[in-house]
């Protein structure tokens, strides 16, 4: 063995190995915890109980319990069984001989055409790894929101289209990828950072316009009483009302939801028609069974407004990106430290010497940086559950803590959110504080 693990492949296979196996045993361990929760609290919480049913509450209880010892079968056996064995067999070097052995002319022998055959392969290794997972979800758990299936020859047509677009997209990244290293050297990973940040800019201008349309149609407000509510609120705190967007979501099945994001003329707090009370339709007979008596009042819609403008008032969004950008900029000098390292591709089964860029950007991203990537989703989580209390306490300070409680409880309880969840599993995994939480903080602010 060499004098420095960093030199020794086998060393840095061992380690690598070692990273997977114990961020997936942290996670069950997580996952036991918040299933021993809920196999601990058979009773309603009393302070959503007016709410929610405790028959609809035991069915969310046997789901989640279900959900949760699948989800820790299915990541044993997956990512750390399965896992383990393809790195110590070196299946990803194994299968990009494969990928090479494809090439049916010279042209095709190239890094990039090896690349994308590899990555294509190793999706369709990756669908077929998750396939008795999806058929034993599909079939052996029973969903809370049952939703008609469309016909077959709509869901094959589906599967075909984003087959043919996921292949496109996927070779078009990867030949750019390969060829902008081939290209630039030492210097790819910078200019990676750089195509991070012009996409990011990119995808923060087209929101508006390419999010919306996907989601559903913007609508005017019908509700006179609740447009002036709202526009007493914006001219409160100095926020356009003409930037109040109202969505008619496609999905009648879309939880309950308003959000805010964007900055300058593009900022938009959107609120989804299904917060609103029976999706603000006079005519109840337009709904489904499901959708009567579901969405909030209009004092708890404004409550929700009101946190919204929080996270503008706070500048959330701008704390978010530079957060965001702090990690990428991290990440990538960790990845440029390691790309060229030799010994960690001899790792995986690879030959001294060959160095290919999509497998050194699988196994650093993918498994390498792993410790980082775990400790630093903590840290944004943690962030993002920070702008929500701060959230919360501006709506508290305007004036509407009961009605934000209240929409606080009935949105859980329309959106079928188990209420309970273990304190370090939610620190973990979760972008919001639990609703009880959120409850507790909302009651310290009274006192």
């Amino acid at each position: 063995m060499s004098a420095y693990f960093w030199d020794d492949p086998l060393a840095i296979l061992y380690i690598i190995i070692a990273f997977l196996v114990l961020e997936n045993l942290w996670g069950v361990y997580l996952m036991l915890r918040d299933i021993h929760v809920a196999y601990k609290t058979q009773q309603v919480p009393n302070v959503i109980s007016p709410y929610l049913p405790q028959e609809l509450y035991d069915k969310m209880r046997v789901y989640k319990i279900h959900k949760g010892w699948f989800t820790i079968v299915h990541n044993l056996f997956t990512a750390v069984i399965l896992g383990v064995m393809e790195l110590y067999f070196g299946f990803y070097a194994w299968l990009y001989g494969v990928a090479g052995k494809c090439a049916l002319s010279k042209w095709m022998e190239h890094e990039a055409c090896v690349s994308v055959i590899f990555v294509l392969l190793l999706s369709v290794y990756f669908w077929l790894k998750s396939v008795p997972a999806m058929i034993y979800e599909s079939c052996c758990i029973k969903s809370l929101q049952p939703r008609p299936k469309p016909p077959w020859c709509s869901r094959i047509c589906h599967f075909v289209v984003d087959l043919v677009v996921g292949a496109m997209v996927t070779t078009l990244v990867v030949v750019a990828l390969v060829f902008m290293f081939i290209g630039l050297g030492p210097y790819a990973p910078l200019a990676l950072y750089l195509q991070m940040v012009i996409l990011t800019i990119i995808i923060l201008l087209l929101i508006p316009f390419l999010i919306h349309p996907f989601v559903g149609q913007s609508v005017p407000l019908e509700n006179s009483n609740l447009r002036t509510q709202l526009e007493y609120l914006t001219r409160q705190v100095g926020f356009p009302m003409s930037q109040v967007r109202i969505i008619r979501v496609h999905d009648p099945n879309t939880g309950s939801n308003a959000f805010f994001y964007g900055c300058c003329c593009l900022k938009r707090i959107v609120i989804f028609d299904t917060l609103l009370l029976n999706r603000g339709k006079s005519d109840l007979s337009q709904l489904t069974a499901e959708e009567l008596g579901r969405g909030l009042a209009d004092p708890q819609v404004v409550a929700v407004v009101a946190h919204e403008l929080g996270h503008w008032r706070n500048g959330h969004f701008y704390k978010a990106i530079i957060a965001f950008q702090v990690h990428l900029i991290l990440t990538i000098m960790l990845f440029a430290l390691m790309f060229s390292h030799g010994p960690i591709y001899q790792a995986v089964g690879f030959a001294p010497g060959l160095q290919p860029t999509v497998i050194g950007c699988l196994i650093i991203f993918g498994f390498v940086l792993i410790p980082y990537m775990t400790l630093s989703n903590f840290s944004m989580l943690s962030m993002t559950r920070c702008f929500e209390y701060q959230a919360d306490e501006f709506a508290y300070r305007l004036g509407y803590g009961g009605e934000l409680r209240q929409a606080l409880l009935k949105l859980y309880a329309d959106n079928l959110a188990f209420p309970v969840s273990d304190p370090c599993y939610s620190s973990w995994n979760h972008t919001h504080p639990t609703m009880l939480d959120r409850l507790s903080r909302l009651e310290e602010l009274r006192r």
